[in-house]
């Protein structure tokens, strides 16, 4: 177990070269407009966590991870039409070319492939599906993979909310402790064929309204 391990934590980390650091997924616009403060980042995060990512990206991951190199590309057709919001399929298709250039990089052939692949519109590269094959193509147990696929959503929300001045390093990683039992309990792994849906209308309703002075892409 130690090498898959040790191979996961690798992709989870923040130093991994994924474009991560680069996406507030909302969180600037929803501070901007007052739609989240100090005192109210834990709710955004558990939202954003439980009702976006735990029910939505996680399922998403799962089926892909599962599904055949050559069943990917009519895969992530049938999920593009998931995306309501045009700000966040675009941000989920930016971050997840990011996320393969960087898996390419380390010269994983699923990721070069799919990277290729998106250059020329056979696919279509959003993060959550790109997560899963190429955490599949790496030899990946699927619970170990979800669970990284969580610290690093749930880390670069945190990173974003210290960079923004809106909390503390400290106070991002105790909101985090707060939220990991819940979070825990949600990274199951989901049955094959499960649907993904979300509700996180802050955050969406945000990532609509772009911020006048952007740090972020998003």
């Amino acid at each position: 177990m130690s090498a898959p391990l040790l191979k996961v934590l690798q992709f989870a980390d923040s130093s991994f070269p994924t474009g991560a650091f680069g996406f507030s997924w909302g969180l600037e616009s929803a501070i901007e407009a007052g739609m989240v403060t100090r005192g109210t980042f834990q709710a955004w995060l558990e939202a954003e966590m439980l009702d976006r990512w735990a029910s939505f990206d996680r399922i998403i991951l799962a089926e892909a991870w599962r599904q055949p190199f050559d069943a990917f590309a009519a895969y992530e057709a049938d999920i593009d039409l998931l995306f309501w919001s045009d700000p966040l399929r675009a941000s989920s298709l930016t971050a997840g070319r990011a996320f393969l250039t960087g898996a390419a990089r380390f010269g994983d052939p699923v990721a070069e492939a799919l990277k290729d692949m998106c250059e020329t519109g056979a696919t279509l590269g959003h993060l959550s599906s790109a997560q899963g094959a190429v955490f599949s193509s790496q030899g990946l147990p699927l619970n170990l993979c979800l669970a990284a696929a969580a610290h690093s959503s749930a880390q670069a929300l945190v990173s974003a909310a210290v960079r923004l001045a809106l909390i503390s390093a400290i106070e991002g990683q105790r909101i985090y402790r707060i939220i990991q039992p819940q979070l825990a309990e949600a990274i199951t792994t989901p049955m094959r064929g499960s649907q993904p849906a979300s509700f996180a209308p802050l955050g969406e309703i945000a990532m609509l309204t772009p911020p006048k002075a952007p740090l972020f892409i998003n």
